[in-house]
């Protein structure tokens, strides 16, 4: 089974044609705006898909679009790139990569919201990514993911979510999420499939403005098309507490134990799981470090179930007005388990950045980017592999702009 760009793109299309074609009742003032946008960019890197080092122009097109009320607020964010290389034309890409994320948050009540999310990418082969993506260093989940995987590759998440405050000092919420992962390059193991699915509920008890503090449980599900490879189910039953310590510093985390069971196998695997989160702003600096462990929703690799381990940090200052600097650090293992053995992959990503503003439309850009990617224990696997061999390391330097500007604004009552 072969999972076809096309059709995810259309269903994202039309669910969000469906969210700003319906808006929600208000007396306040609607607001809807469209934004188009585009970068150019130039990029050098000495490692294209073990090529040795080539000469890239990056070019991407899209609009982000917004309806605003007094229940509702909504986006739809569209971007597609081409990417041409200087000597390796082998990897010319146009219209290839897509990114595609439509949100809803509605407020029901007063005291009960629903936020819904999907998320649709498409990324093409080679350093793509590393040169349109507006993450810093320090990635993310997906672009990591992304990252990883050999040739092309796709992911598509959904999520909902819903809060109810029961008065001064109770909350609760419950959450689904569905993630698709899958490759549709030519390499023959990237047609493999991997599909997860969580569920969870949270409840926090509010000390004060400052505090809370809660109990909570998640259950994943998680399962691949890979010939072999058995599904994979964990609990997650955990304690989550947010403190907001001072005015600049918040703290927020989750702590419990994972028990992984994977189909056809009567033992049960128990790991720590957690994640922490800290947020410190000062005038000008603004520091962010998030880290831990979790179940493995999808992986990438060609097994189902598992953990990964992550941490990212990244410190921004603001040097004057426009000017803005950044440094960044992330690292990502994606361990699963399937036929038998653990299957093992890391990317470790850093680097340093200059944002100038030259004014409300127009931004440049300078950033460098280190990646090195490792590979252990697997016999067939989705990741760079068969490109980069177990290990690979590649430095890439990017310079560019971005122009994005209000097009269209339309209110009413």
């Amino acid at each position: 089974m072969i999972m076809r760009t096309r059709n995810h793109s259309g269903i994202l299309l039309l669910a969000a044609c469906i969210i700003f074609a319906v808006p929600a009742a208000g007396h306040a003032d609607n607001l809807f705006r469209l934004f188009p946008e585009a970068s150019l960019s130039g990029l050098y890197g000495d490692q294209i898909n073990n090529k040795g080092g080539d000469f890239a122009g990056t070019l991407v097109a899209g609009f982000y679009l917004d309806y605003t009320s007094a229940a509702r607020y909504a986006s739809l964010h569209y971007d597609t790139f081409a990417q041409l290389f200087a000597h390796n034309s082998q990897y010319d890409r146009a219209g290839e990569g897509q990114f595609v994320r439509a949100t809803d948050e509605e407020n029901l009540s007063p005291t009960t919201h629903l936020r819904l999310d999907e998320l649709y990418f498409r990324n093409s082969p080679t350093v793509a990514g590393i040169a349109t993506s507006n993450q810093g260093p320090e990635l993310n989940a997906v672009a990591a993911e992304l990252l990883l995987a050999n040739d092309q590759a796709s992911i598509n998440q959904f999520g909902a979510e819903l809060s109810h405050s029961w008065g001064r000092n109770w909350s609760s919420e419950i959450g689904v999420h569905q993630e698709t992962f899958w490759g549709n390059g030519s390499n023959s193991n990237n047609n493999n499939i991997n599909y997860g699915e969580s569920i969870g509920i949270a409840t926090e008890y509010h000390f004060s403005d400052r505090f809370a503090l809660g109990p909570g449980y998640r259950f994943y599900d998680s399962r691949s098309t890979a010939p072999g490879q058995p599904d994979a189910e964990t609990q997650w039953p955990f304690v989550k507490a947010s403190w907001q310590a001072m005015r600049n510093l918040y703290l927020e985390g989750m702590v419990g134990v994972l028990i992984s069971h994977v189909q056809g196998d009567s033992r049960q695997a128990v790991n720590p799981g957690g994640w922490g989160l800290l947020e410190y702003n000062l005038q000008r600096a603004r520091l962010k470090l998030y880290g831990g462990q979790e179940p493995l929703l999808v992986s990438g690799l060609n097994g189902a179930g598992g953990i990964t381990r992550f941490v990212r940090g990244a410190i921004t200052y603001d040097f004057t007005q426009r000017l803005t600097g950044n440094v960044g650090a992330g690292f990502d293992e994606l361990q699963a388990n399937g036929q038998g053995i653990q299957q093992d992959a890391q990317l470790i990503s850093w680097g340093v950045g200059l944002t100038d503003r030259v004014n409300k439309w127009l931004e440049a850009y300078v950033r460098f980017t280190q990646l090195r990617r490792k590979l252990t224990n697997s016999r067939q696997f989705l990741f760079t592999g068969s490109q980069y061999g177990r290990e690979g390391t590649g430095n890439y330097i990017v310079v560019g702009f971005n122009v994005s500007a209000e097009a269209f604004r339309w209110s009413w009552q």
